[in-house]
């Protein structure tokens, strides 16, 4: 019997150190993935997007600020989309979007995967949302740009 108490108690403690493990993130691993993020998409190496983008909203969601959440999710979900994983790069686009309404990058990278899927009718929804957010920025005015034209190519179809 002490030795099935033993046990127990040995597995709830591999549990909870592994547990607290996970959560647990140091801020040289949140800097290390994040500059790992960003030298991967420079050099549109997708697959580490993916992966460190991943990583940081698994082990690292509590260090990474809201402001910067979107970021990743944008990063994420443009990786996706590049991977051709059109379901994924849209689900992880929308919750870029749910974090800032004006974020239009996010509806671009929605509107190429719909596109690429066959969704005209979201792809151009999409796309029109992020000309109607506007350029409040230089990023978001070259968005719109992209936008007008990837809805003039719909247009010719």
């Amino acid at each position: 019997m002490s030795r099935i108490v033993s046990l127990l108690v040995m597995i709830a403690l591999t549990c909870s150190c592994a547990t607290s493990f996970a959560e647990e993130c140091s801020k040289a691993r949140y800097d290390e993935l994040t500059r790992q993020s960003k030298h991967a998409d420079s050099e549109r190496q997708w697959g580490t997007v993916v992966e460190s983008n991943r990583a940081l909203l698994t082990e690292c969601r509590s260090l990474v600020g809201e402001t910067d959440l979107v970021k990743v999710y944008d990063s994420l979900s443009v990786g996706l989309l590049m991977q051709e994983q059109f379901t994924q790069a849209i689900d992880m686009a929308k919750k870029c979007i749910e974090q800032d309404r004006k974020y239009n990058a996010c509806m671009m990278t929605a509107a190429k995967a719909y596109y690429n899927l066959g969704d005209v009718g979201m792809a151009r929804d999409y796309a029109r949302e992020a000309v109607e957010v506007g350029s409040y920025d230089d990023y978001a005015a070259a968005v719109v740009i992209y936008a007008k034209d990837f809805l003039k190519k719909l247009e010719k179809k």
